[in-house]
């Protein structure tokens, strides 16, 4: 656990670490350099299978409303002359076009702002020059760890016009390609319309995110005080209600508003919006807009509280007091004046804070450490506590005082020190965000989650076993006094006296298992302890570890590596085997029974590319890496955990890890690892899993110079089976 401080560098170590910023997991296994590598030798153009240019890319719900309309994927010309780049980014370049995408666009615009923070999503060395093969990727934050996504660059065109993002140079591409990684990151096209800023914000940054009620969170004046002191690396949207004053979950695209084949930057005045859509002054109902900034101007021996907006389609501008065109500016200083007023249609404008509070219903805050809710004169430091979880299946949210509450959902147990009280502001905000594959595994919605915070006497702060319903004798501070959220992500902001509190995350009962991530920032190091761990989870002790611990803890696997490596820094297959047993089998069914000695030497003799006969440290972390991510392929994809998957489903899996193998190599396949119907078991499925990943890394180190021979994947894949 790290300090949080504003524009800090990586430390050494996390360049090591598999999911950093600096050294990103590849997304669906796929290697940006190795692949465009490859096709510059060939001389192709890279093709995305993974995200195919046909509909199943766009999804279900957009292609209905397609069915009358013209669709087709097109790629650059070359003889246009297109940049990915030009003269830097800016929230100039992007025009929302057919999707409701502008809760993506808003933050988008917003990135801009802190080429920083847009540098770690968008890597240098990527341009339509000498090295061009048609291949792009972007880095993007899910579930606790930094994700590399690869893209072709064919874009989506409906009827002749972009489908998603339109770039305001023609030939400058970096938002499409941007918002295409994204859409593959969650599924589809479909997945970019209609969403919540404050999701797009965390994807995007990794940050902590909190959404202000404008009209009922907290005074209105300390909601100025955050925007106004946010930080360098702080980005905030903000979002206007519909006309009958509901909250909706809506974002508009410009087809909904204008019938123009081609429209472009001032060529569409607001007047022309439907009264329909029309809030007055200019502005949208459900639509999400950039905070750009805030100034503070004299005005009639007042002072007057000023912020700037951005509307992602590019125009579209408020008209009411402190707007472009407003006589206002004319009793400012010439020099204020001349610093902040553009007389200009490009969607940026600015307005009073009370017209905007008027106006618009929620602020969304978004920042590596939370800074902006330090209104002491001398904040402390913010410090950041991880814990990766999972709720058993059928367990649910009730009364606090239910034991099955208590005992089977996961508790957590935090002190604030007298040190840690503020006099204004708040010293705890508590993140929790579901995996992404709950998603697809609770039929296409999240589950309703929410999280408990109830004060417990101080003598229970030693404790490390979930404590009894007795315990709980005193108030809940936060949840269950609101009803559960079926989203993604939930999160809140608490002032805590000094004392000890229990946090409870809970979900929806629900008959399947649901994993978590839980961040929880304050102001004390080490603050925060999860209960009921075995003495296995203590890295000094023997013994196994949690279920959960292989599955979401990359950084642990050297604790792991010492704790079953008996000849110290080697680990031989008599060592694999109680590892793969105790650990990886731990927490899934296997119908067949557990690995065998045989599987532990599979296992290691497919690792060890030095013939040392043990893998070390360095070859059991890759190990680590492929079986975390081939679980979880396995528990996506085995829905009704049966502990099988048969022939299609084995398919799809290799086709989720980014592997490659022919129709008759998968029937081999299946006749090598699967049982007498054809299905294939949780453990061989890792051993087959293992077996293909090690003969892909085979490919990508074979040479095709004069001097070498060339095997072809599906060779080698012949050679194994």
């Amino acid at each position: 656990m790290d300090p949080l401080r504003i524009n800090t560098q990586p430390r050494p170590q996390d360049n090591f670490t598999l999911g950093s910023a600096s050294n990103p997991r590849k997304f669906k296994n796929q290697d940006f350099e190795a692949l465009r590598e490859y096709h510059l030798r060939k001389g192709l153009l890279f093709e995305d299978e993974l995200f195919p240019a046909n509909m199943k890319s766009i999804g279900p719900k957009l292609e209905q409303q397609f069915q009358a309309r013209t669709l087709e994927w097109r790629r650059p010309k070359l003889a246009d002359r297109p940049q990915f780049i030009v003269d830097g980014s800016s929230l100039f370049d992007i025009l929302q076009s057919e999707l409701g995408d502008c809760w993506v666009l808003s933050v988008l615009g917003a990135l801009t702002l802190k080429p920083y923070l847009l540098k770690k999503i968008i890597p240098s060395n990527q341009e339509y020059d000498k090295n061009y093969t048609g291949i792009f990727h972007f880095r993007f934050w899910s579930f606790g760890e930094w994700l590399d996504v690869v893209v072709d660059d064919k874009l989506p065109f409906v009827d002749g016009r972009y489908l998603s993002v339109k770039p305001s140079c023609e030939n400058e591409l970096w938002p499409c390609l941007v918002e295409k990684a994204y859409a593959k990151l969650l599924g589809s096209y479909e997945k970019l319309h209609f969403g919540n800023p404050a999701e797009a914000f965390v994807n995007f940054t990794g940050g902590l995110v909190l959404t202000f009620d404008l009209k009922s969170d907290i005074h209105q004046p300390e909601i100025f005080h955050m925007v106004n002191n946010a930080g360098p690396e702080t980005l905030m949207t903000c979002t206007t209600k519909k006309k009958d004053g509901s909250e909706r979950n809506r974002s508009l695209s410009l087809p909904a508003l204008y019938v123009h084949n081609d429209i472009r930057r001032g060529s569409v005045p607001i007047s022309n919006i439907p009264e329909s859509v029309h809030l007055g002054d200019g502005l949208v109902e459900s639509h999400a807009y950039s905070i750009v900034g805030t100034e503070r101007v004299n005005f009639r021996n007042e002072v007057v509280n000023l912020v700037r907006i951005w509307n992602p389609w590019g125009y579209g501008e408020w008209i009411g007091p402190w707007c472009d065109s407003s006589p206002l500016w004319k009793e400012v200083s010439a020099g204020e004046k001349l610093r902040l007023h553009r007389l200009k249609e490009d969607g940026e404008f600015w307005m009073s804070w009370e017209d905007f509070v008027d106006k618009f219903s929620k602020v969304i805050i978004c920042s590596r450490a939370p800074d902006f809710l330090d209104w002491d004169h001398q904040p402390k430091q913010w410090y950041k506590q991880k814990f990766w979880g999972m709720w058993p299946k059928g367990i649910g949210v009730g009364d606090y005082t239910n034991e099955d509450l208590l005992y089977t959902n996961p508790q957590y147990l935090l002190k604030v020190n007298g040190s840690d009280v503020l006099r204004k502001g708040y010293n705890v905000a508590i993140s929790i965000m579901q995996h992404p594959n709950n998603w697809q595994r609770f039929s296409g919605e999240w589950p309703s989650i929410d999280f408990q915070v109830i004060e417990v006497d101080s003598k229970f702060y030693g404790s490390r076993e979930k404590l009894p319903s007795s315990a709980f004798s005193k108030k809940i501070l936060s949840g269950l006094n609101r009803n559960t959220q079926s989203r993604r992500d939930l999160t809140t902001k608490l002032s805590l006296n000094a004392g000890t509190y229990v946090i409870i995350p809970s979900i929806a009962r629900t008959p399947l298992e649901a994993s978590f991530l839980l961040q929880i920032f304050l102001k004390s190091r080490d603050s925060v302890v999860e209960l009921g761990l075995s003495s296995g989870s203590d890295i000094h002790n023997p013994g196994p570890l949690p279920a959960n611990y292989l599955r979401y803890e990359d950084r642990s696997y050297e604790t792991t590596f010492r704790r079953y490596a008996s000849q110290g820094n080697k680990m031989n297959v008599n060592d694999l085997h109680r590892f793969l047993n105790e650990v990886v089998l731990k927490g899934f069914s296997s119908p067949a029974g557990g690995f065998t000695k045989d599987s532990g030497r599979t296992m290691l003799t497919s690792m060890d590319q030095s013939g040392s006969g043990y893998l070390t440290a360095e070859s059991f972390g890759q190990l680590w890496r492929y079986l975390t991510r081939f679980k979880d392929i396995f528990a996506e994809i085995d829905v009704n955990r049966c502990g099988f998957l048969d022939s299609y489903e084995l398919q799809k899996a290799v086709e989720f890890a980014g592997l490659f193998v022919t129709k008759s190599r998968l029937n081999q396949l299946i006749c090598l690892y699967g049982n007498n119907e054809q299905k294939v078991q949780f453990v061989d499925f890792l051993l087959c899993m293992i077996r293909l990943k090690a003969i892909s890394n085979t490919m990508r180190n074979l040479s095709t110079d004069a001097k070498g021979i060339y095997l072809s994947q599906e060779k080698l894949i012949q050679l194994m089976i």
